[in-house]
């Protein structure tokens, strides 16, 4: 039964990527951040469906240190593997690259400025200029793509090493800008372990949203890193012992068989493959308070047909194929309007789920975002007597 399900799914996926983008784009987009008064770069993949799919809305993963472009390729490839190719996101790749002019690092992109002599001298003046980064993300870069692209609200974060010890600083300084949290071995030795001590002192009694954080290492601190151990070790041991805000979901895994460069993708496929099982849906059935009126219309094939409109939420007739009844507005088209809350998602059907839809731009249900957009219209799939 499985391998017919997946070779009727691989067809049905042939079919309609025969009308998307030629292939997945990737596009390298610059940006004059004010934050940073420097030029930035950072590359934008969107999925061979994006074009298609033109009413429905994506998440974000955003992975920093892509000018390794091995840790935005490798995220952007892995996604459509691990979910049998029926789920996608927009992936941009924040880069920090060195800037030989200025003499400008990486690290001072991640670590905010340092107070011990240990760590000044270990960093030297490559440092301290991790809020201005933070700017950059949340003022500039996640801005431009949600204003250039359908997005949704549940962003991704993925670090390795110090870009992983950024996005938990993050996490304490902006804790709205992210949902999920990949950080792949990160640093919480550096500076007196003030990272360290800042997540364990964090009031995560804020949190109301549903929230998921990997955290991960490898084998750091056995043979190389030794103050890395110790810090590590109080973080888990906060998260698995004392910690108790049902909102967020923590994951701690650990890969003493891997070195701190290649524990990437593997701790990556785990740590998205749990997020699938343990997260996702929850996530997904997370809906904005307030409610917004929108205009949805569907020209249809025959003049005859009587179509409802079911989705996630009340006012969509929660998952009920026969509810909630469309006007007939003419002979060909279908319309209803309703306050419903944002991501949106419904099927349109004749009555029943065997009689569900078959929509242009969407493989299954569509995604909307009622607070973005007001006015829908859709359109039938059309159906030959060859397709029968």
């Amino acid at each position: 039964m499985k391998l017919k399900l997946g070779f009727i799914f691989g067809l049905t996926l042939s079919y309609f990527q025969a009308f998307a983008q030629p292939i997945a784009r990737v596009e390298n987009v610059k940006i004059q951040s004010t934050a940073l008064n420097q030029e930035r770069e950072i590359l934008i993949y969107t999925p061979i469906d994006y074009d298609w799919r033109t009413n429905e809305y994506f998440n974000v993963i955003y992975v920093f240190d892509s000018q390794n472009r091995e840790f935005f390729d490798y995220t952007s490839s892995m996604i459509s593997f691990l979910t049998n190719g029926d789920k996608s996101f927009i992936v941009v790749g924040i880069t920090s690259p060195y800037n030989e002019k200025i003499d400008y690092s990486r690290n001072n992109d991640l670590l905010p400025f340092l107070e011990t002599e240990k760590s000044r001298s270990r960093y030297g003046k490559y440092h301290g200029n991790a809020d201005d980064f933070l700017k950059y993300v949340s003022h500039e870069v996640v801005p431009y793509i949600n204003a250039n692209y359908r997005t949704l609200d549940h962003n991704t974060a993925v670090g390795h090493s110090l870009s992983a010890s950024f996005i938990l600083y993050s996490l304490i300084k902006n804790p709205s800008l992210f949902s999920n949290y990949i950080a792949i071995s990160p640093n919480f030795a550096y500076d007196d372990e003030v990272l360290a001590k800042q997540l364990v002192g964090f009031d995560y009694s804020g949190v109301k949203e549903v929230k998921y954080l990997f955290l991960s290492h490898a084998n750091e601190g056995i043979e190389y890193w030794q103050e890395w151990k110790p810090a590590r070790e109080k973080v888990y041991a906060f998260f698995s012992e004392g910690f108790d805000n049902q909102k967020i979901s923590v994951n701690i895994s650990s890969y003493p068989e891997n070195n701190h460069w290649n524990t990437f993708p593997v701790a990556l496929k785990d740590a998205v493959e749990y997020f699938f099982e343990n997260i996702s849906d929850a996530q997904g059935s997370q809906l904005s308070d307030e409610l917004t009126e929108v205009n949805i219309r569907i020209n249809v094939q025959n003049e005859n047909d009587t179509i409802y409109i079911s989705g996630n939420q009340p006012n969509l007739g929660d998952w009920d194929p026969g509810k909630i009844q469309m006007k007939k507005t003419s002979g060909f088209e279908r319309a209803i309007n309703l306050k419903i809350k944002s991501p949106a998602m419904f099927k349109f059907t004749k009555g029943t789920w065997d009689t569900a839809l078959q929509i242009v731009g969407t493989y299954d249900h569509v995604i909307i975002k009622p607070k973005t957009k007001t006015e829908y219209e859709f359109e039938m799939v059309k159906i030959t007597d060859q397709d029968h």
